[in-house]
């Protein structure tokens, strides 16, 4: 990236850094430097730096993902400021893709909206939620989702602003059509309810996860994803690797399907402990499992 591109970028307010640390970002607390991390402010910001052609990798609560120990050998984006704020008029709750998931689900319970009761307890921001298409077994943030504002390449090769409703996203199971786009916003409709029920039903949904999932270490969320019929935790636990170490990377002994860094770990200690699950898992019972986290 040239002197005159970081110029213009931080004229219109793009916070510029180098050689940042991408272990700050992650909640793995694991990974080597981009060569640049940009914190973009608002949208004019993010139309220069896409006006620039240049290429890049979009970073939302860095909640699901590993940076490899090499770092990002280009450009890391951020969208904050303006991309954080959300608003609720009625049932509908619009929010910026930066928006983090419990200042949304906290303000909705205060106007006694109900929806997003399945990602409670989940870290991250909105929009990397809908990218991956958070929730619980049975119900995913997809459900509640209007719409969503994306920047998007056209025949141009140029990025345009694009609204698609919920009907023109294919949404599965912990993956969205989202690939190839910046979200910028996404509009939510929720129901009305009671805010005693809403929060009894966050409340269960939160004791579920501190019951179950190791929340006092540095993690990425479950690692797999669960196979048709099956559970990769439960695979993995009779596959014997519960405790499983690899440096200070460990397949947790309350949830075998969380790896967790007890204090400095490495992403190639993690990609050990991957392989040997993967392995071990398709040698006894001859399942694929299949990743849930994004490598970098």
């Amino acid at each position: 990236m040239t002197n005159e591109i970081i110029k213009k970028l931080s004229s219109e307010g793009c916070i510029i850094l180098k050689d940042e640390s991408l272990s700050k970002h992650s909640s793995f607390k694991i990974g080597g430097s981009a060569d640049f991390f940009i914190n973009i402010p608002n949208e004019h910001a993010l139309f220069a730096f896409l006006d620039e052609n240049l290429d890049f990798f979009v970073l939302g609560g860095g909640t699901n993902l590993l940076f490899s120990d090499k770092g990002y050998k280009g450009i890391v984006i951020r969208l904050v400021d303006e991309f954080e704020k959300f608003s609720i008029i009625g049932n509908a709750v619009s929010c910026g893709s930066g928006a983090h998931m419990a200042a949304v689900i906290k303000a909705a319970v205060q106007n006694n909206l109900s929806g997003f009761e399945s990602c409670a307890g989940i870290p991250g921001t909105i929009g990397g939620a809908v990218f991956g298409n958070a929730g619980s077994k049975d119900c995913w943030i997809s459900d509640i989702v209007e719409s969503v504002e994306v920047f998007k390449k056209n025949s141009n090769n140029t990025y345009e602003k694009q609204l698609l409703k919920q009907d023109e996203i294919l949404f599965d199971y912990r993956t969205s059509a989202l690939e190839n786009c910046i979200i910028t916003k996404i509009n939510f409709t929720l129901k009305n309810e009671l805010e005693k029920d809403i929060l009894k039903e966050i409340s269960e949904s939160i004791e579920k996860r501190k019951n179950s999932q190791p929340l006092n270490l540095p993690n990425a969320g479950c690692i797999f994803k669960n196979p048709v019929g099956f559970s990769a935790g439960k695979l993995i636990e009779d596959a014997g690797l519960k405790g499983k170490k690899k440096g200070d990377a460990e397949i947790s002994q309350i949830h075998a399907n969380f790896i967790v860094n007890n204090g400095n770990a490495t992403a190639s200690n993690v990609l050990d402990l991957i392989y040997i699950a993967r392995k071990t898992v398709k040698d006894k019972f001859n399942i694929d499992l299949e990743l849930e986290i994004k490598i970098v």
